[in-house]
């Protein structure tokens, strides 16, 4: 049975997901729901339906439970983070765990996803389709209620990712988070964050090294597994180049230095390149860019691609 382009349309922008409410505000109601219950599609909430056929993806699960809520409904936590495509959390195969805020006034019973009343119904959001997400930053506060699930490093991690976009700026996760009060309820777990928050710096040398090679266009991703068994803090893809910063707790120990010989060793074998970057090297920012941008065009011109290109100041 064929899919009115108005529906597909809006499915294909949902992740191949739609709600009936939608679908009768394009087609009539008999056309609408001949479709749903007798065409392409299969029930995955209350009122809401998956094409068959359409890739299987984590997030779909959240996105469903959000046409569930209803129009006005907004998705937020780390699932919405996973559709910033922040990283930690763009694996869209992972079932993340999510939070549906609902709009005034509506309330939800026999459903079995988390949702409360939304303290802020005219935040800023991003949609997919129809489909209303919260903004990175109210989607990072709310992530903190589900640190046991996520882990405090990939709630902190996403915290520096943010900032080193320039979607986040100092001081302004603190604000946030007073601003809502009580209506935070991650708000007390995010206490170290939010004294990172008002720093200039997100503080530790694999943070400040994240920070310098975010001028880089394309810019570098955080921890990469560049291998079943190995993962990097900063991976160029473009040209496979690696930076690793060694404190001297990881590092600077005979283990750690025979460590490195190790990762350095497997990873040549992958085709990958390793940069290595001490505290001292992030002291002197022009020549560390420098020597970067040396590097990366290095192996760009072995592979016969382009180089990411160190951005100008603006």
């Amino acid at each position: 049975m064929a899919i009115d382009p108005p529906l597909l349309r809006l499915v294909e922008a949902q992740l191949g997901l739609i709600a009936r409410h939608q679908a009768l505000q394009r087609v009539s109601r008999d056309r609408g729901d001949t479709l749903l219950r007798r065409g392409p599609f299969e029930a995955v909430e209350r009122g809401v339906y998956r094409l068959i056929g359409a890739p299987r993806l984590g997030v779909q699960g959240a996105l469903a439970a959000t046409l569930r809520a209803g129009p006005g409904a907004t998705l937020t936590g780390p699932a919405a983070l996973g559709l910033y495509e922040v990283d930690g959390f763009g694996l869209l195969q992972e079932q993340l765990p999510f939070e549906v805020l609902l709009p005034p006034r509506r309330s939800l019973s026999s459903v079995s996803f988390r949702s409360r009343r939304d303290p802020d119904p005219d935040r800023a959001v991003a949609t997919w389709g129809e489909i209303r997400i919260a903004g990175p930053l109210d989607a990072l506060i709310d992530s903190a209620i589900f640190v046991e699930r996520i882990g405090y490093r990939r709630l902190r991690l996403a915290h520096d990712v943010l900032r080193w976009r320039g979607m986040l700026k100092p001081g302004r996760l603190r604000e946030r988070v007073e601003g809502l009060g009580r209506h935070a309820p991650g708000g007390a777990i995010l206490a170290e964050l939010l004294d990172l928050d008002l720093q200039a710096s997100t503080g530790d040398g694999e943070r400040r090294l994240g920070s310098l090679l975010a001028c880089f266009d394309p810019a570098p991703e955080p921890q990469v597994w560049v291998t079943p068994g190995r993962r990097v803090d900063w991976y160029f893809r473009s040209v496979r180049y690696a930076w690793e910063y060694q404190g001297s707790v990881d590092h600077g120990t005979l283990p750690g230095r025979q460590g490195d010989a190790e990762r350095e060793l497997q990873l040549r074998r992958e085709g990958i390149r390793i940069g290595y970057v001490t505290d001292a090297d992030l002291q002197d920012q022009v020549t560390f860019l420098a020597t970067v941008a040396g590097a990366l065009s290095a192996r760009a011109f072995e592979l016969g691609t382009d180089a990411p290109q160190l951005r100008a100041a603006a």
